[in-house]
């Protein structure tokens, strides 16, 4: 049951993208940042309830670009 993401959703997801980028630009490219975060996105595409999409999408992608960076 994929749902098409609110306009707000979509603004919390490039918000996401751009904080990433600020904090991980020193070890990460912008393209790989935003594979990750749009990896992590879909893993949510299934959820009914969408209104903690953005934050576990960032937490999931943090965790993931921190990761690699260790």
């Amino acid at each position: 049951m994929s749902t098409h993401p609110s306009p707000r959703e979509r603004l919390e997801i490039r918000s996401v993208i751009q904080r990433l980028t600020v904090k991980f630009a020193t070890a990460h490219s912008a393209g790989h940042i935003q594979d990750v975060v749009d990896e992590s996105y879909r893993t949510f595409d299934d959820a009914r309830i969408r209104d903690f999409v953005p934050l576990l999408t960032e937490r999931r992608a943090r965790r993931e670009l921190a990761k690699a960076n260790s």
